[in-house]
């Protein structure tokens, strides 16, 4: 899954509730105050999660700290005018994510989707970054009951979604066929979103299976051009430097960013080509490898 993918899972739920509340509310004094306080909420937060933890000291950034403080004093003074809100708990957790608490993350966004106000689509979402925290609390068998309870609910409109994070937690916790198993399933589905394709081949990639990740990643590539990267770094690997470097080139045409900051983050796998001119042209030199 890419970047905006996850942060539409962790974030989207209450961010897309905003716009029904605005529309559904009437427009008295106290409730506009609600949505503005809710609204700058929104705002500092992202603004909160686009910012580094720390400077190039080490040091926690005073910026970002105060951004989420604001946010708390935002989110309490919500609570009070209109308490048991969906969109304010789930908010809450996303704070409490950003500050590296995700036990009490993974709480809050349980609490949201037991209220009252919280929309089925979005206690989906809730599901998932539940999970997610309790996974990052280093409990994943925490985050596989999560999944498991909500499993027919999930399964409605996210089987893949749910599906490819437990392969994540399954494979960390050693439980290797049950996560093959899994990715069997996604494989099998010719309609399967392609980004699903992707990220259920970069999962075979990890384990080892390159046949299998290969073709996953040949039928999605015409709809996912980075499906064409890690082919390409997957040729490297097999030795065919000539294929690498025309399927790196397709995924660069339609992705640069994309593929210029997979190349910086994972300079080791490109290391044995990295002072070749084909490859330098694509505006990126990985580092030796270890360093």
């Amino acid at each position: 899954m890419n970047e905006t993918t996850s942060r539409a899972l962790l974030y989207g739920g209450a961010l897309a509730l905003l716009g029904a509340l605005g529309a559904a509310w009437a427009t008295t004094d106290d409730e506009a105050d609600v949505m503005v306080l809710l609204g700058s909420a929104e705002v500092q937060l992202q603004a909160a999660y686009l910012t580094p933890e720390r400077d190039l000291d080490g040091a926690a950034l005073s910026s970002r700290v105060e951004l989420i403080e604001t946010v708390v004093g935002h989110l309490e003074s919500v609570e009070r005018r209109r308490p048991g809100m969906a969109v304010t708990a789930e908010f809450r957790g996303f704070a409490h994510m950003l500050q590296g608490e995700f036990l009490a993350a993974a709480s809050c966004y349980e609490r949201a989707r037991g209220c009252e106000d919280c929309e089925e689509e979005q206690r989906d979402v809730l599901a998932f970054n539940e999970a997610r925290m309790r996974a990052a609390a280093g409990d994943p068998d925490a985050a596989l009951r999560v999944l498991a309870a909500h499993r027919a609910s999930l399964d409605a409109r996210y089987g893949h979604r749910r599906r490819l994070e437990e392969v994540k937690l399954l494979v960390g916790l050693g439980r290797t066929p049950e996560a093959r198993a899994r990715l069997r399933v996604v494989a099998a589905d010719a309609a399967a979103a392609p980004m699903a394709r992707v990220e259920a081949a970069e999962r075979y990639l990890e384990l080892g299976a390159d046949a299998d990740a290969a073709a996953l990643l040949a039928s999605a590539r015409a709809q996912e051009p980075i499906a064409d990267y890690l082919l390409a770094r997957l040729k490297l690997r097999q030795g065919d430097v000539d294929s690498c470097f025309e399927r790196l080139a397709h995924a660069y045409e339609a992705r640069p960013a994309e593929v210029r900051r997979r190349l910086r983050e994972e300079a080791d796998a490109w290391s044995a080509v990295a002072q070749q001119e084909r490859f330098q042209k694509f505006g990126v030199t990985p580092a030796a490898p270890g360093r």
